[in-house]
């Protein structure tokens, strides 16, 4: 890695079990379009969850995460998820103004979690194409 800030330190997300494992909270950035809500700190997360009506009955919890894990969780369970927020205000996402809210594009927040790999190395999605798969595999054979 080479020297990002955000690799190899914790993050937080808002979490709760669900039928089919873990779920995660998305905030509405208006439209259709969705963001993944990451915080820095445990207290920005609590305070997040204190303001959503309702949150810790419903099972929602502050959970910890490594870059790894929350990598996974853009490739995973969030793979539609085009946009992650960084500490969004709770004020912004409950009143519907998503100007309060620092968004980026979720490939660019992965290369800083992860740091910046070697030249030619870039993250794939889990979900490869058929032609993909064609190609990787004429190449292993």
């Amino acid at each position: 890695m080479h020297g990002s800030k955000e690799a190899g330190r914790p993050h937080w997300l808002i979490a709760k079990l669900g039928l089919s494992g873990m779920d995660v909270l998305t905030v509405d950035l208006g439209g259709s379009a969705e963001a993944l809500a990451v915080f820095s700190v445990e207290e920005e997360t609590r305070t997040f969850l204190d303001f959503r009506p309702g949150a810790l009955g419903e099972g929602w919890k502050a959970r910890q995460t490594w870059p790894g894990e929350l990598a996974s969780v853009l490739y995973g369970p969030c793979s539609a998820v085009k946009k992650v927020a960084l500490d969004p205000l709770p004020e912004a996402v409950f009143d519907g103004k998503s100007v309060g809210l620092r968004a980026m594009d979720r490939n660019d927040f992965l290369k800083e979690l992860l740091g910046e790999g070697p030249a030619g190395i870039r993250l794939v999605s889990s979900r490869i194409s058929e032609s993909y798969k064609g190609l990787l595999q004429s190449r292993v054979a």
